[in-house]
């Protein structure tokens, strides 16, 4: 017979790991660059262009990391149905009969590329479209350039990989999806929560720094679930953890929800904390916001207290 079948969460979670640790590598190498970003010489000799292209021999890694994830979530999604589906020996030649010796299913051959994409198809025929189709071979394709060595992938940028890494986790997960795993990711480090948990557990909002300044608010909007293409706010939980010996949050990760004038609540896409707002004009003449927090009259585009200026 054939022993240790694996299951969709087994597939699942090769895939999720793959496109963690393609995000991750694209953000080690952002997040050491803006250590040095204080230096003044540094800042004025050293161009963020610079930096990626010499990191740019990691995008092979990147792309094949990308495509192992698209398989493997393709095989937990026919896994569900049954893992025999995903044993490309012909069936005569399965040892499942009593005489058979026993064979681990990680010892068989399994489809891979078109085999594999048809058969998913075949159990999921509601999922597939000729756009989603466009994109596992397209990346398929770039996988295979990358492991014959043969072509130097010009193509292949920082941007692009990034939305890729996004695309497949919406693609199969669902938006919001790719947050919420890098966060957990990062809590389940050992290390993590030694510092401080809670000052640890918002600096999350350091991924959606990245994420922004790479593909921008408009295409950031397509992976997350809350409607963020408005005006940015201060998130109250976020900023008061934060600030202190840290310095002062800067990053705006809160927003009206919904996006209308006259919404009474923003939701943190960091931390998800809703605020009840007033919808009145902050008192501080230099600023034009006018959404303020209704526990303790703060303004969420300055986040000075109202009381301050009456």
């Amino acid at each position: 017979m054939i022993t240790n079948l694996p299951s969709f969460e087994d597939f699942e979670k090769v895939s999720k790991e793959c496109l963690i640790q393609s995000f991750n590598q694209l953000f080690n190498i952002y997040n050491k660059y803006y250590e040095y970003y204080d230096d003044e010489t540094i800042n004025n000799e050293v161009c963020k262009e610079e930096i990626w292209e010499h990191h740019s021999g990691t995008y092979r890694t990147i792309i094949i990391l990308i495509y192992q994830a698209i398989e493997t979530a393709m095989k937990a999604e026919v896994t569900k149905v049954t893992p025999f589906l995903l044993i490309e020996k012909n069936r005569n030649d399965w040892p499942t009969l009593p005489d058979n010796m026993n064979k681990d299913f990680d010892t068989l051959y399994t489809i891979s590329g078109e085999s594999l994409l048809n058969t998913f198809a075949a159990v999921n025929q509601s999922f597939l479209t000729k756009e989603k189709i466009t994109f596992i071979e397209n990346i398929r394709l770039l996988r295979n350039k990358a492991i014959h060595g043969a072509d130097n992938l010009t193509s292949l940028n920082v941007k692009g990989l990034l939305i890729n890494i996004l695309e497949t986790y919406v693609l199969f997960y669902g938006k919001n999806t790719w947050f919420e795993d890098l966060k957990e990711f990062n809590i389940k480090n050992p290390l993590f929560g030694y510092y401080d948990w809670n000052i640890e557990n918002i600096q999350s909002f350091e991924y959606l720094d990245f994420v922004l300044e790479i593909i921008g608010k408009k295409q950031l909007n397509k992976f997350v679930e809350l409607e963020i293409n408005g005006r940015e706010y201060f998130c109250p939980n976020c900023k008061s953890i934060f600030d202190g010996d840290l310095g002062h949050l800067e990053s705006k990760w809160a927003f009206l929800k919904p996006n209308e004038p006259d919404s009474g609540v923003v939701e943190c896409l960091n931390c998800t904390y809703e605020t009840k707002v007033e919808r009145i004009d902050c008192l501080n003449e230099g600023c034009k916001g006018n959404v303020i927090a209704k526990d303790d009259e703060r303004c969420l585009v300055c986040f000075e207290f109202q009381e301050d200026y009456r």
